[in-house]
Order: structure tokens, then sequence, then C-alpha cells
């Protein structure tokens, strides 16, 4: 199987933010790519106010659409990382940051809302209340797909092993981790946190990111990562905006996983 990870810098404009995702839908397909993933918040980055202002309901999702849409027309699957989505049409103090897997054939097959918040004081000067937006998931979700058995994160959650140790007993054997990491938090704790999730779970990792400045003060670490599951990385994305490839065999993490139990 081949997999497209996109890092990119979502801002305060869906238009902006479709049009870029739908034109890395059709190169991913061009270099025979059997799925594309985006990062954490790829329709819409803002503040807390303007996301909410431009969350709509799943159905009326402009982005979720146009990702259905280009799945099904360039036959590819698509992971949109997450996007900002109003639980209930009437339901509008809060949101759910929800990620959302679509087949080749422009169908929704799975969807996974964000269970941890982060609410998190980096420093005096940088604090996030991911809860005053956001309602939490309250469910583990994984995909079975024709291309492997997919346990969806998002983010945050990444620094929460049970989770991921749930999933295994799902019998997933690629875990994804779409993610607007912090630049300070990035660096110190980003890749080792990735490599220890395959290590533990004997899984592949994909984790596309968010990079660069998406307005004001807020600024992602990028370094997009897929990780194998002995925990090697086989591909990371700098400090730029792209795609990063890799070609993996999904049977790696039975066999892995079979050498820790023999």
């Amino acid at each position: 199987m081949k997999v497209a990870l996109v890092q990119m810098t979502s801002v305060p404009d869906i238009q902006k933010n479709i049009n870029h995702i739908t034109e890395c839908i059709v190169k991913a397909k061009s270099k025979k790519a059997d799925i594309v993933l985006f990062p954490e918040n790829c329709g819409y980055m803002g503040p807390g106010k303007m996301m909410k202002a431009h969350a709509t309901s799943e159905k009326n999702h402009l982005v979720l659409k146009k990702a259905k849409d280009y799945a099904k027309k360039y036959s590819i699957s698509v992971l949109l990382g997450s996007i900002a989505v109003l639980k209930t049409k009437n339901e509008k103090s809060k949101m759910v940051n929800r990620s959302y897997f679509i087949n080749h054939m422009g169908e929704i097959i799975g969807k996974y809302d964000k269970i941890h918040m982060f609410d998190v004081m980096v420093s005096k000067k940088e604090i996030y209340r991911e809860s005053d937006s956001y309602f939490p998931g309250e469910r583990i979700v994984n995909v079975e797909s024709n291309l492997g058995n997919f346990g969806l994160s998002i983010c945050y959650d990444i620094r929460f092993p049970e989770l991921y140790s749930k999933l295994v007993k799902r019998g997933v054997n690629i875990i994804t981790i779409p993610s607007a990491f912090t630049v300070d938090t990035g660096k110190a704790h980003w890749e080792v946190l990735l490599r220890s999730r395959a290590i533990e779970t004997s899984c592949w990792v994909l984790a596309p990111a968010q990079i660069g400045n998406h307005y004001g003060k807020r600024n992602t670490w990028g370094h997009s990562m897929i990780v194998d599951p002995w925990g090697r990385v086989l591909k990371v994305a700098n400090n730029y905006t792209g795609i990063i490839y890799a070609n993996i065999d999904v049977s790696l993490s039975q066999k892995i996983r079979s050498t820790w139990r023999s």
C-alpha cells in the first residue's frame, strides 16, 4: 500500500484550505497513492470564536463534501485528520473535533471524535483550553478497510497509551495520529511519542501534521512522520508544506507482534 501524508498550513479561510486539500488529493493520486491523509484542523484553523462561527453540521460541511467528491472521482481513500463539526444542528455552544475516514468510493466508513482535550499551559503566555470549545469524544474507533485495520486518534490522544492498547485488541495494524502540535512540545516530544506508540503496539503510525503560522501567534511544529511497527522513522517532513510518501507492508505489523509473543 502506498500512503501519502500531507503537511499543510491551514488558515482562517475555508475555501483556501479546500483548494489545497483537493489539489493534494489529485497530486497523491497522480503518484499512485492508495490513501492520502490530512492533519488535524485541515479544514479551518482560527481563534476559538471563529472556529465556532464557521463550524456546521456534518451534512452541510463543505470540506467533508468536497473530500468525499474527490475521493470518489479519483478513486482514492482520504483521511480528513479532523474538522470542526456541530454535534447537532441545534447544539452551537460547543463543537466536536472529528476525524473522517472516506473510502475510494467516497463513502464515510469511519469517524472519530477526539477524546482527550488539549487543556494545557505550555507556558504562562501559551495556554490552551480545548474543552471550552469542544465536546470530548466518548468511544474509540477502528476502521476495517480494504487497505488495513486503522485505529483512529487525534493529536493530544498520543499522550494516552491506554487508548492504543484498546485499539490493538481490535486488531489494528495502522494507527493514524493527525496533529497540530505546538512548537515547544513538538521539539521535545513529537518524535519520541510517535515512535513509542509504534513500538508499544507493533503498528504502523501515520502522523500528518500542521506546520507554520496559521494566524496571530498560533504556530505548529510540523514534522509529519511515517513510522514502521519496529519504531523506525521511514519518512519525515521537516520545515515545509508538502506531501511525503511511502510504500508500507501492512503484514509487517503482525510479523513483529508475533515476535514479542513467541
